[in-house]
C-alpha cells in the first residue's frame, strides 16, 4: 500500500513556514515534526502557527535530540532550511544521516559544495556512503534556474560556444527577510559598508551554479569568479510592502558571475533583484548549434518554486544513489505530487 513520505524540517522562518504549509497540503507527504532554535516557538505547534484549523498536532523541538526521543515515527528526509553557509549547515546534515535520513537542503553552498569546501564535500559524502542516504543541495536558484536549466537546454546542441543566463526578478513580490538581505532601502553608503562587512548576503550561489555548469559539460573553465556585488539605485521615490526608497537610495542589486577559458567569457550570469523591477523574466542564451533561446515571461516566483523544488524532489532523492549529490546527479527532475512510497 502505498506511503507518504515523512519529513523532518528544520528551520520555521519566514520560508520555512512557507515550506511546512505546503508539505501539509500535500497528500503525498508527512510533516512529523519541525526543528527550530527560537525559543518562543517552543511548547507550540506547526498549526498554531501557521494558524490552521486542523486536528492534527504537529510540534516544534528545539533540536534532534529532542524529537528523536518524544517522536514515535522516523522520518524519511530532512529538510533543511535554515542558512546559506554549509559550515553552519554541517553539523546538522551529519546529525541527520546518522539518524537515518535522506538530506534535502536550501543551502545554497550545498548546492555544488565541492570546491568551495572540500573537506566537508568529502566528510559529507563519506557519512552518508556510510549509512546508504543521500544529501542534496537545492533550490530555485541555485539549484534550477541558472544552472540545471541552461545545463538541459544543451542537450540538442551539436557545439557550445558560450553561455548566459539573466535572472531579472521584481524582489517587491518576495518576503520581507529577501528584501532586507539584498539592501532594499539603504543609503549607497550603507550598502556597501554592509556588503563589505558580511552584514547584508546579496545573492549566495553564482559561483556555484557555474561550477555546476562546467561540471555537468566539461567546459573545461580556468577562471570562476564572482565580481563586486553592485547597487541598483533608485531614480524616484519607490515605495512597496517593505518600505518607501527615497530617490538615490537602494532598490536592491545586481550580481554577476563569469567563467572563463583562456581568457574568455564561456558563462556568465546576471541576476539582478531590485523592487518594482520590470519587466520580469529569466533567460538562457546559448551560442553554439543551433543556438538556444529560452525566455520565461514574468519570471519565476522565487519563494513558491523554491517550495516546489523541495517538495518534488523530496520521492525522488533516494533513487539518486547514496553519497553528496547535486541536481545535475538527478534524473528528470519533475513533478511529484502524486508519487508515493511504495
Amino acid at each position: 500500500m502505498s506511503q507518504p513520505f515523512s519529513v523532518l524540517q528544520f528551520g520555521f522562518g519566514s520560508l520555512g513556514r512557507f515550506i511546512a504549509r505546503a508539505i501539509i497540503e500535500r497528500e503525498n507527504l508527512n510533516l512529523i515534526g519541525v526543528v527550530d532554535i527560537d525559543p518562543e516557538l517552543l511548547d507550540k505547534s506547526v498549526e498554531d502557527v501557521l494558524s490552521l484549523s486542523l486536528e492534527s498536532r504537529t510540534n516544534i523541538y528545539s533540536n534532534l535530540e529532542s524529537f528523536v526521543s518524544k517522536s514515535k515515527v522516523n522520518a524519511d528526509v530532512a529538510i533543511i532550511a535554515t542558512s546559506s553557509s554549509l559550515q553552519v549547515v554541517f553539523p546538522v546534515i551529519v546529525n541527520c544521516l546518522k539518524s537515518g535520513m535522506h538530506v534535502i537542503s536550501i543551502c545554497e553552498e550545498l548546492s555544488y559544495p565541492f570546491d568551495r569546501h572540500p573537506r566537508i564535500s568529502a566528510d559529507i559524502n563519506k557519512i552518508a556512503e556510510e549509512y546508504e542516504k543521500t544529501v542534496l543541495g537545492t533550490g530555485i536558484n541555485p539549484g534550477y534556474l541558472m544552472d540545471l536549466l541552461p545545463i538541459i537546454l544543451t542537450a540538442p546542441c551539436q557545439h557550445i560556444e558560450t553561455i548566459h543566463v539573466t535572472r531579472h526578478m521584481n524582489s517587491s513580490l518576495r518576503r520581507f527577510s529577501f528584501q532586507k538581505k539584498i539592501g532594499t532601502g539603504m543609503t549607497e553608503m550603507e550598502f556597501r559598508k554592509n556588503i563589505d562587512d558580511g552584514i547584508i548576503t546579496g545573492h549566495v550561489g553564482l559561483v556555484e551554479s557555474i561550477r555546476m555548469i562546467d561540471a555537468a559539460l566539461n567546459l573545461e573553465l580556468d577562471t570562476i569568479q564572482e565580481l563586486p556585488t553592485e547597487p541598483v539605485i533608485a531614480e524616484n521615490d519607490v515605495s512597496n510592502t517593505f518600505t518607501t526608497i527615497r530617490k538615490g537610495n537602494v532598490l536592491g542589486l545586481k550580481s554577476v558571475g563569469i567563467g572563463l577559458r583562456n581568457g574568455v567569457t564561456i558563462v556568465k550570469l546576471d541576476f539582478l533583484a531590485y523592487a518594482e523591477a520590470t519587466p520580469q523574466y529569466d533567460e538562457v542564451i546559448i551560442e553554439g548549434l543551433p543556438k538556444m533561446h529560452q525566455r520565461i515571461e514574468n519570471g519565476v516566483q522565487g519563494d513558491l518554486a523554491t517550495v516546489g523544488m523541495i517538495l518534488n524532489l523530496i520521492p525522488l532523492i533516494s533513487s539518486v544513489g547514496f553519497g553528496l549529490k547535486t541536481m545535475s546527479d538527478i534524473r528528470v527532475p519533475r513533478n511529484t505530487e502524486r508519487f508515493y512510497k511504495s
